[in-house]
């Protein structure tokens, strides 16, 4: 990827469902290393594009490249083999599974052994199930998530599950990390760890886009931009954004 090149870069990008266009023309680049907001009220069509960005809608129009090539014809698997993982607003979790085999299921795509070999237990196979298990151990202890490891994960607050699901994604190293709603259903205290971890996981050489209703966490946010009936009305730093008589329309009415 060119030294000067975005780590991801959206270039017109339309949908519609039904003959409803829910995205209009949305431009803009998340570079590597930053911190990329997208706010905007419901219904503006944060959760559609990041549904394009991930691979699980295709977008009518516009361009979507990462690294540097174009995803048009890349699958979810193979965008997240190639770094680009997401979360989702109700975190997913496999409840029935303990907390330390949910974060081995986030190493799955790190894993270099055939089906045939695992099947038949190889030296080869049973090294690699030995790192996996290594790795998770490592997470939970690096997530706070230590105490609970032996725990299903239905047994779990909301923050803990946020906190889950997020060191699962972590776990398979990561190059950009597309957080949607990340803070729903947390209370203010968890809402704060939540936003150190965010800042943590960046210094540490994660890229992250975050989509969020609170202001708030989005103070982490380098570049924020706004979504408004589909097409990007602002953007800039959080405190421009909040100046902007557009944003503070559609926010608060004045």
């Amino acid at each position: 990827m060119p030294d000067s090149a975005p780590l991801l870069a959206l270039r017109e990008i339309g949908h519609s469902f039904g003959g409803l266009s829910v995205l209009r023309s949305v431009t803009f680049d998340v570079p590597e290393g930053g911190i990329v907001g997208l706010i905007g009220p419901n219904g503006s069509g944060k959760t559609t594009l990041f549904n394009i960005i991930s691979g699980y809608i295709h977008p009518l129009a516009g361009t979507i490249a990462y690294r540097g090539r174009s995803l048009a014809r890349e699958s979810i698997q193979k965008r997240g083999l190639t770094g680009l993982v997401r979360t989702f607003q109700t975190p997913q979790v496999f409840e029935k599974m303990t907390v330390l085999e949910n974060i081995m299921v986030g190493c799955a795509k790190l894993t270099r052994t055939t089906m045939l070999q695992d099947l038949l237990r190889t030296p080869a196979a049973r090294g690699q199930m030995r790192e996996i298990y290594r790795r998770a151990e490592a997470a939970c202890e690096r997530f706070q998530l230590g105490g609970l490891r032996d725990l299903p994960a239905a047994s779990l607050t909301a923050g803990q599950r946020r906190i889950l699901e997020i060191a699962r994604a972590v776990v398979g190293e990561p190059k950009l990390l597309l957080l949607d709603e990340p803070s729903s259903g947390l209370n203010a205290q968890e809402i704060d760890n939540l936003r150190e971890w965010i800042v943590r996981l960046n210094e540490q050489g994660i890229t992250v886009l975050l989509v969020s209703h609170d202001m708030g966490l989005m103070t982490v946010a380098r570049t924020v931009h706004t979504l408004y009936f589909g097409e990007i009305i602002a953007s800039g730093d959080m405190a421009a954004i909040q100046r902007d008589p557009k944003v503070r329309e559609v926010y608060l009415g004045v």
